[in-house]
């Protein structure tokens, strides 16, 4: 029974340091590094999205340079990229429009919401009903805006440095869409 145990703590705490440390997560690998604007740019951490128990993707946070502040990245000049690999089996395009909103609402007061609605109408329409094993890639490109792939698609992009630190903000702001991604996202287990 002791050596059952110690391999169950044994196998806990290396699923922990890989989580935090390594670019696999539920059976998700992510690349350690990305080009974005010709910038590289550092996966700075990864987690996993989940509601109500289920598994719906793992996310990770590419910056020029690792923070463990969430802040810092969003205030963090140059090239940003989030990916949303997709493990749930779907996500209709209007749950996902409604979890954009969401989050918008969470991190945003209402005067900022009001001054984004064109910015997160035009966000929002970018987007289509996901399958597992697709990969949404949202960049932020200093002098384009934020820029939505969608397995490698341009979808298009929205103008502005202050509409990608709002859509950031969804994922490591004070209201996250989820506490343990944000962690993961921003380098911790």
């Amino acid at each position: 029974m002791r050596g059952m145990t110690g391999m169950l703590l044994a196998g806990a705490l290396l699923g922990c340091s890989a989580s935090a440390s390594a670019a696999e997560l539920a059976g998700v690998t992510l690349a350690d590094e990305a080009i974005v604007a010709d910038s590289e740019l550092t996966l700075n951490g990864l987690g996993l999205r989940e509601k109500f128990f289920v598994d719906v993707y793992v996310g990770g946070l590419y910056l020029s340079e690792r923070v463990t502040e969430a802040e810092q990245a969003i205030a963090m000049d140059g090239p940003k990229r989030v990916v949303l690999h997709i493990v749930y089996d779907e996500i209709e395009h209007e749950k996902l429009v409604d979890a954009w909103n969401e989050g918008f609402e969470a991190n945003l007061d209402d005067a900022q919401r009001q001054a984004f609605a064109g910015e997160i109408e035009r966000f929002n329409g970018l987007f289509e009903t996901v399958k597992s094993g697709d990969e949404i890639a949202v960049e932020y490109l200093p002098a384009t805006g934020t820029r939505v792939k969608l397995n490698g698609e341009i979808k298009g992009t929205v103008e502005g440095a202050d509409f990608a630190e709002a859509w950031l903000r969804i994922f490591i702001g004070d209201h996250p869409a989820d506490d343990d991604l944000k962690a993961g996202m921003l380098g911790g287990s």
